[in-house]
């Protein structure tokens, strides 16, 4: 590594790290706000109230990232041409795609570590805070992951329904049973079983009766069984799969969690969009980092710089925090159209990463001239 890449990259990263965590505490104290009158009520110890809010610092860090790289990209650029040092290096033949070049590197390198953390770090920091909020705080006496379940209903694959009074995943049991399958609309057949358990590869549910229907809906048959193995492909784990979850909890997630829960969803027919739309944003949104610092590189040289610096800095800035929320804007959007079925899953996630690559191309292309 040449001696001008390694000054760029110290003046990179000396403020990254400040405005990450800086933006991160931001967030996180206006959480702290909104949140801590209702945890209040609770009489929780301090300590979990701490831990609780630390727990959520990795999810909001990887959050403000994208936008903190590229405000570290033009503060250490805008330092440089404040000093007129950029202007030296134009003078001494180096092109800005040269100049360039160490920060690009670095924020690809980001965007690998942002995916890492993401992946392994952030759904298990968020599913301890979650148990600190519901267990340690609230006193509940399950987990919201609990593989207790009662009252519950699951659409399976084959058409379906499973109306279950007792459900335990730890033991794969469930207790007081009713299948409904249908077909075009129409009932096919009902089984209601005392229990069900799962053993070897299949469940098998115990004393019940089952039903079939003719096609005008009258009773075609009635058989009692001590034992009915059924092929359901749905595994024990499968059924706690909830298809409710909103954007914000599924982006918690690692991306081999949302592809399970996609693929589980997709089995037993329901509507899995909204899922299939937040693991593909969940796989692009780390490339923001890169995408975000492509434009960053650029801004310092379209402003003014040397005698008129400070102006063409405050410009920059201006101009970055406009562009960081313009393209949370895009994801949003992204994710409407996605959901509502006006994009495909992977043009809808893709679709901010897409533009603003094209555009942050443009303006570095134009730079370079």
């Amino acid at each position: 590594m040449k001696k001008l890449d390694r000054y760029i990259l110290t003046e990179f990263f000396s403020p990254l790290a400040l405005i990450a965590f800086g933006f991160a505490g931001l967030v996180l104290l206006v959480q702290v706000v909104d949140t801590l009158p209702g945890l209040a009520q609770w009489k929780p110890a301090w300590y979990l109230l701490v831990l609780y809010h630390l727990l959520r610092l990795p999810y909001l860090l990887m959050q403000v990232l994208p936008v903190s790289v590229m405000l570290a990209t033009l503060i250490s650029l805008g330092g440089l041409a404040r000093s007129s040092e950029l202007a030296a290096m134009r003078a001494g033949g180096i092109s800005v795609f040269r100049i360039a070049i160490p920060i690009l590197l670095a924020a690809l390198g980001i965007s690998l570590l942002h995916g890492l953390v993401s992946e392994l770090v952030v759904p298990y920091a968020s599913d301890a805070a979650r148990y600190i909020e519901k267990v340690k705080i609230e006193h509940r006496l399950l987990d919201w992951e609990s593989p207790w379940r009662e009252r519950m209903t699951k659409s399976v694959s084959g058409g379906r329904q499973f109306y279950i009074d007792r459900y335990d995943a730890s033991k794969a049991e469930m207790g007081g049973v009713v299948i409904i399958r249908s077909q075009d609309g129409r009932l096919v057949s009902r089984i209601d079983a005392a229990s069900g358990v799962y053993q070897g590869d299949q469940w098998v549910f115990l004393d019940g009766v089952k039903r079939t229907f003719s096609p005008d809906g009258q009773i075609a048959s009635v058989q009692p069984f001590k034992r009915l193995p059924l092929d359901v492909t749905e595994k024990p784990s499968d059924f706690l799969v909830n298809s409710d979850m909103n954007e914000d909890d599924l982006l918690e997630l690692s991306a081999l969690q949302l592809a399970r829960i996609v693929r589980i969803l997709k089995l037993s027919g329901s509507d899995y969009r909204k899922d299939l739309v937040c693991l593909y944003v969940r796989l692009s949104y780390p490339l923001s980092c890169f995408i975000l610092a492509l434009l960053g590189v650029a801004l310092p040289f379209l402003f003014p710089y040397g005698q008129r610096a400070v102006v063409g800095a405050a410009m920059g800035i201006l101009a970055s925090l406009v562009t960081g929320m313009l393209y949370l804007v895009f994801i949003q959007v992204g994710l409407s159209l996605g959901k509502a079925g006006v994009l495909p899953p992977l043009a809808a996630a893709w679709i901010s990463n897409c533009v603003f690559l094209v555009v942050g191309g443009l303006t570095l292309r134009k730079a370079c001239r």
